[in-house]
């Protein structure tokens, strides 16, 4: 009985195998469509031979759905794009010897080692102890290159081998406890539909996409979609993976319109686009995991959207359509001189042109376009074509009607003297809100000028779950703060801490000659001892900048500021620190005292890559309250004096650092005073006098010029 009903069981499955790979598909169409109607009429009539055949010519009759280029297009391509073609037929050379090699700029987890398969591709392989290379793997965005090598070249060898890529994945990629885990992780599964989509575009007209082939791939793509829209976590409601998901199976269900699940899967993923764009991107525009890169993967992902519900005529809600514009402009706000993204929590140094050019084409906005390329770059051409080429040649340009920008959600202070390639720029982040691609960032100081990177972030490097991981998370990696060689956060793993630090305070004010801004980091009230811990930065535009760090306690301590510059070319010179480049040299000079030494550390600019830098560590041993008020300035474009001078209250008295400090500075021929009063919680009376001034406020400054004196409270 046992045996017979093991041979049932047996002989029911091969039936079901049999017919999931012979009929599954046709069983899925919706032959309401008049243009299936031979595809109907030859399965209805038990040809299979002919309705898969028929079901070809409609694939490859059917308008592409991404790319908007032929045949037609490829002199224009090769002659305007000779780099970028020449790269696309490297890799899908190497894509055909099995070598994998993962350097594309918005490749979110780049290798700089490659890997070749001696044999069949092990498509859960994890040759170098980073699981991100196997995800990597199965995202196939290789397989555009065999695409575009394809169309450029006409050879049927890039076809072929996206082909017999694309079949061996499919029948060793089943969807069990593991594979959720490697291949068939959700995310995986979102990125490679719109890959696999366009790859498809690229190459149905060979003669290797044959009947069998798409019965098969059809069939795998059906497959992601129902598994995609199998579930909704809250993990997915409130992250970047949610976002890549349902925009996966967005482009499956426009790609599988003629299927009957086609309009249930799209209806399905708009409403969770909508709700995770509701859910993760801030009132500024920025997307809460604090991370410039994975906000433009989402970006990119809901652009997607646009794009493909703009060419089908699907509506879309307001509110997804304004967020996405809106991420648009938070990239404006953070993008610096030389066109790229802030190392910010998990990011890499990646130019963002190429986000702002596609931005700038869906919403024909003019800021983002001055900010984008003039023509459509190679990626664009492809997915918008000629015709949309032209168009947006003669889209007009706008510069963005701001310098400065406060992000005020995110609590990041973006500064900058112009819109200029040459201009200065400056970075501030006062509050952690981010999961795990966020660092221990809070207070963090950055600096570009002169086109090139002063003071970094020195970026991520890996999310392996070791000693690096933690090395560039925590903060002495940042320009930021510390007390007794303690970090502020305290690091459990590659996507948590054991303790949070958290700021409070969060401030900024911008006006046309300077930017303020402050914020407290209450890292160190877990200590038995608490440290109140405190930054405050002025910009003096358009070259000079003021941080005055402050920390509150009773007993001693060893305060600490951290200064990563982007190489080796800083030494110490005068109880400060100086660039040694040819020319354009920073100085960062404390106003009070220091200990200062310069040790070996690492600069990260793109993952799994990492070059050797030098990092500062200024500190002072002291008892209770202490502070550092450092200057930075550029000597070859200053001339700057500069001194501490006291602050009296007003029966005359001298006060003490721990109530209230000032500063003068001489810069060319404006002289400021800054005053800042630490104990203004401490006092009913905030008058202070500094040079012969009356002043109220916590943070004053006093600005004199031509026989003129302006007063201006920034606190």
């Amino acid at each position: 009985m046992k045996k017979n009903t093991l041979l049932l069981l047996f002989t029911l499955f091969l039936g079901i195998t049999s017919f999931a790979q012979n009929t599954l598909v046709f069983e899925m169409l919706d032959y309401n469509n008049p243009a299936l109607s031979k595809v109907k009429e030859f399965y209805e009539s038990n040809d299979l031979k002919n309705a898969r055949k028929a079901l070809l010519d409609f694939y490859r009759e059917k308008e592409n759905i991404y790319l908007k280029v032929n045949k037609d297009d490829v002199s224009y391509i090769k002659d305007t794009f000779k780099d970028e073609v020449e790269t696309s037929i490297r890799v899908a050379d190497e894509v055909r010897r099995k070598y994998f090699l993962f350097e594309y700029e918005w490749d979110m987890e780049k290798t700089t080692v490659p890997y070749v398969f001696k044999g069949e591709i092990d498509w859960q392989v994890n040759p170098f102890g980073d699981e991100e290379w196997t995800f990597m793997l199965s995202r196939h965005r290789f397989w555009l290159d065999l695409g575009k090598a394809y169309l450029l070249t006409g050879k049927e060898k890039y076809a072929k081998e996206f082909v017999d890529q694309a079949t061996h994945w499919i029948d060793n990629n089943l969807i069990d406890k593991k594979t959720k885990w490697t291949t068939w992780r959700r995310i995986e599964a979102g990125i490679r539909m719109e890959n696999w989509v366009k790859s498809f575009e690229y190459m149905k007209d060979s003669k290797h996409v044959t009947p069998e082939f798409l019965e098969k791939f059809l069939g795998s793509i059906a497959e992601h979609a129902t598994y995609l829209n199998s579930h909704f976590s809250g993990h997915s409601r409130t992250s970047n993976w949610g976002v890549i998901e349902f925009s996966g199976l967005f482009s499956a269900a426009v790609f599988l319109t003629d299927f009957k699940k086609g309009e249930e899967w799209q209806t399905s993923s708009v409403e969770k686009l909508h709700e995770c764009i509701q859910n993760q991107i801030l009132e500024d525009g920025t997307q809460w995991e604090q991370s410039p890169m994975y906000h433009n993967e989402v970006m990119h992902c809901f652009m997607n959207t646009v794009l493909l519900a703009k060419r089908a005529n699907i509506k879309l809600t307001d509110r997804l359509m304004n967020k996405t514009l809106q991420m648009g402009h938070a990239n404006l706000d953070w993008q610096k001189p030389n066109y790229n993204e802030p190392l910010l929590g998990d990011s890499d140094d990646n130019d963002l042109r190429d986000m702002l050019t596609t931005a700038s084409v869906l919403f024909k906005d003019e800021v983002l376009k001055s900010r984008a390329y003039d023509e459509l770059n190679y990626e664009n051409y492809f997915l918008f074509g000629k015709e949309v080429n032209n168009s947006y040649k003669e889209l007009g340009e706008k510069s963005p009607d701001f310098l400065s920008a406060y992000q005020f959600n995110a609590g990041d202070l973006y500064s900058r003297s112009s819109w200029n390639e040459d201009a200065f720029y400056s970075s501030f982040h006062m509050r952690r809100i981010g999961g795990g691609h966020s660092h221990d960032n809070i207070l963090h100081f950055t600096l570009f000028a002169h086109g090139q990177d002063y003071l970094v972030d020195t970026g991520r490097y890996t999310y392996v779950y070791n000693d690096w991981r933690q090395y560039f998370k925590e903060n002495t990696a940042h320009n930021t703060l510390g007390v007794d060689n303690l970090t502020n956060s305290i690091y459990n793993g590659s996507w948590s801490n054991k303790f949070e630090a958290k700021s409070e305070g969060a401030y900024a004010l911008i006006e046309d000659g300077f930017d303020y801004a402050e914020a407290i980091n209450k890292a160190y009230l877990r200590l038995e001892d608490p440290v109140l811990m405190k930054r405050r930065m002025l910009y003096l535009k358009p070259d000079v900048w003021l941080l005055i760090d402050s920390f509150e306690a009773n007993e001693e301590h060893t305060y600490s500021q951290y200064f990563n510059f982007a190489d080796q070319q800083v030494e110490i010179v005068e109880g400060g620190l100086s660039t040694t480049r040819e020319k354009n040299n920073l100085r960062i000079q404390p106003l009070k005292p220091v200990d200062a030494k310069l040790i070996d550390a690492w600069y990260s600019p793109d993952y799994n890559y990492k070059e050797e830098i030098k990092r500062a560590e200024l500190s002072i041993k002291a008892e209770g309250f202490n502070s550092f008020i450092t200057l930075l300035y550029f000597p070859e474009d200053n001339q700057i004096t500069y001194e501490r001078i006291p602050v009296f209250n007003r029966g005359g008295k001298e006060l003490p650092d721990n109530q209230a400090e000032a500063i003068k500075l001489k810069i060319d021929d404006k002289e400021y005073i800054i005053m800042v009063s630490h104990d203004i919680s401490k006092s009913l009376v905030s008058h202070k006098i500094v040079d012969d001034q009356v002043l109220i406020g916590e943070v004053v400054m006093i600005e004199r010029s031509n026989g003129k004196q302006n007063i201006k409270v920034l606190k």
